[in-house]
């Protein structure tokens, strides 16, 4: 038997995809946003923060996965930000999605410190700055699931990963789950 499962997001994958052959830019889709989703949605979380929007995919999965939830996203592109209210309207998601126009760490440092239940890195390489506003942001126990980990973070990103004091990180491909130790 195989088990099939309906990516109701697709039509802003595909759009995503489209746009990126015809702009050149980097609004690459995370390949599989079933995975941020049902991880929000185990994690029962009520708020959740992502950086990288791009055109509103996997913030559709994250608030589909966690019906209870508000998700903030990040967005730095002008133009990437009206695609994906757009689609996020056209889903009927506008009330539980927010997306800040903005660069990550300013927006980051403007949200509410350790009151979030799941974040989600999705934007290009991570940097020790977001990894640490990001960290600070999720309350003890919360759950970072940080993507694009293959693109060379710096050994400073891969260090506090690995710390076991601080995180409880299981990685796969390029991208890692990490659980929150800790009150900091």
């Amino acid at each position: 038997m195989v088990l099939t499962l309906l990516d109701s997001f697709a039509p802003v994958q595909d759009a995503t995809r489209r746009h990126v052959r015809d702009h050149g830019c980097g609004a690459y889709t995370y390949a599989n946003g079933s995975l941020p989703g049902v991880i929000a949605g185990v994690a029962n979380a009520r708020r959740v923060v992502e950086v990288g929007t791009a055109l509103g995919y996997t913030a559709l999965w994250l608030a589909n996965g966690a019906p209870d939830a508000h998700v903030d996203t990040i967005e730095n592109d002008d133009q990437h930000v009206a695609l994906a209210r757009a689609a996020i309207g056209d889903y009927g998601m506008s009330e539980r999605i927010t997306v800040h126009h903005g660069d990550a760490d300013d927006v980051l440092n403007a949200l509410d410190l350790a009151s979030y239940d799941v974040a989600f890195f999705d934007g290009f390489t991570p940097t020790m700055t977001t990894l640490m506003a990001m960290r600070a942001l999720l309350r003890p126990g919360g759950t970072l699931i940080a993507g694009n980990l293959t693109l060379n973070p710096g050994p400073d990103v891969e260090a506090e990963l690995d710390d076991s004091t601080r995180w409880l990180v299981h990685s796969f491909g390029e991208t890692a789950l990490c659980v929150k130790q800790g009150t900091v």
